[in-house]
């Protein structure tokens, strides 16, 4: 029988529930009070955001508790608000800076890092206020913050989307996902939002989701079936937590253990083995190893994408192109570079492009990042262009000139490299020794393909200037 999970519907009738008793209370009611002016425009209803739960938003903390006690109950109110979004600061900046110590900001200072907030359960009389309140931050401005103030130099990069887990229970020579809901899967729907750096989202079990993957598709990691049911949820990944149970769950006295692996849309792959000691019951060791699950996805993310702290800047590139597919895997590659915030395309001919990256931290810390997918940065001994002759009305600008040159490295052997930092006193020469990698047969780049951002296809433009471009 193919099993449904019910919460969404449960949870969209507490949603209307709610909402009827806050319509039906009066003002003057003493558990519905009006959301303070400062916040009203932050505010709003749980409703609105039940496709979005607060889970899979990196930059958001849900069930930050509060117990204020005061005069008056608005006012209250606003205390307990800015005392939970100091307290969502304090557990965002430890949940990307590990081990870090957050630094001071005032309730203004933070109220401008807060994308708006969410009142999850609250109890209000006329001296006291008890809730849990869920705030959501600015990515951009939290980036911006952490590096001030004597912060932290790096910090985490978390994904920008969830990543849909599939608890794939293998019992008896089955394989079961969405047949039956088994003691592991149970168990991931009763876990409660937490403090994740990668956030993850459960399937609900539909008839769609055993259409678009099996639970075969997801043990063997078929990329059709996984990119199907990512797309289906809008996710950045699959997780698939594989674990051997007996029908009645595991044996309290053995524990568990769970083969965890993480795809990525981009094909990389992530594969690890998650031991859970024994403990009182089945129910505490399958709560415990779901935990330690979502405690080891984090801790590999973090290895994965450490990325420097401080303002955007901006670095010219250049990379040489042997054939069409260098360019599509060099931009595929860029898309997975969590410290490069935007791209912009200058120019490409036969030969190359050139680019602007817009990353955080100087280019030396960008290189160790773009290494880790298998992307070479280093310096370039070529010396900017003569120019033109300004006598010549209409010639074309001179292209600017690149001090860096970005290449394909063959796939593996740039993550071994990613601590060492190019050194600036070693220029390379110009054109490099090691040409780039080219995944297809090479051939010449269309020229018939329309030009534009860094994810269209390119054409020949020459030496077109950038402002030639549309």
């Amino acid at each position: 029988m193919l099993h449904r999970r019910r919460a969404p519907l449960l949870a969209g009738l507490a949603a209307m529930s709610t909402a009827l008793v806050l319509t039906m209370t009066g003002p003057s009611g003493a558990q519905t009070g009006s959301p303070p002016p400062a916040a009203a425009n932050a505010a709003a209803p749980a409703a609105a955001n039940a496709a979005m739960p607060s889970a899979s938003d990196p930059f958001a903390v849900s069930g930050v508790r509060v117990d204020i006690n005061g005069s008056n109950p608005t006012t209250v109110r606003d205390q307990a608000i800015r005392e939970a979004q100091a307290k969502a600061w304090a557990e965002l900046y430890r949940r990307l800076v590990p081990g870090g110590t957050p630094p001071r900001l005032s309730d203004n200072e933070i109220a401008k890092l807060v994308q708006g907030f969410e009142i999850d359960d609250e109890k209000v009389s006329a001296s006291r206020y008890v809730g849990a309140i869920t705030v959501r931050f600015r990515p951009n401005a939290v980036r911006d913050a952490l590096g001030q103030s004597g912060g932290a130099t790096q910090y985490v990069e978390p994904p920008a989307r969830p990543f849909v887990v599939l608890p794939v229970t293998q019992s008896e020579g089955r394989i079961i996902l969405w047949q039956d809901r088994t003691p592991w899967r149970a168990a991931w729907e009763a876990r409660q939002p937490a403090a994740s750096l990668v956030p993850l989202v459960l399937p609900d079990g539909e008839l769609s989701d055993a259409q678009a993957i099996s639970g075969e598709d997801a043990v063997a990691g078929n990329a059709e079936a996984l990119g199907r049911i990512a797309q289906a949820y809008k996710a950045g990944g699959v997780v698939v937590a594989r674990t051997d149970l007996p029908a009645n769950g595991p044996d309290p006295a053995r524990g568990m253990t769970v083969d965890v692996t993480r795809y990525g849309l981009d094909g990389t792959r992530d594969n690890q083995v998650v031991q859970v000691k024994g403990g009182s019951s089945a129910d505490d060791v399958l709560t415990r190893a779901v935990a330690a699950v979502g405690s080891q996805l984090d801790e590999s993310w973090r290895r994965e994408h450490t990325t420097a702290t401080g303002p955007e800047q901006n670095t010219l590139v250049r990379i040489p192109l042997s054939a069409v597919n260098d360019w599509v895997e060099t931009r595929k590659r860029l898309s997975s570079v969590n410290a490069v915030t935007r791209t912009n395309l200058i120019s490409i001919s036969r030969s190359e492009a050139l680019i602007t990256l817009t990353h955080r931290g100087d280019p030396e810390q960008l290189a160790q990042a773009l290494a880790r997918q298998d992307l070479g940065l280093a310096r370039t001994a070529a010396a900017a262009p003569a120019g033109f002759p300004a006598a010549n009305p209409g010639a074309p600008l001179p292209v600017p000139a690149a001090d860096w040159q970005l290449t394909l490295l063959p796939r593996g052997s740039g993550a071994a490299s990613a601590g060492a930092v190019p050194s600036s006193a070693s220029p390379v020469a110009s054109p490099i020794s090691a040409s780039p990698t080219s995944l297809a047969p090479s051939a010449p780049l269309d020229a018939g393909a329309p030009v534009g951002t860094l994810g269209a296809p390119p054409r020949n433009l020459g030496t077109l200037p950038a402002k030639s471009l549309p």
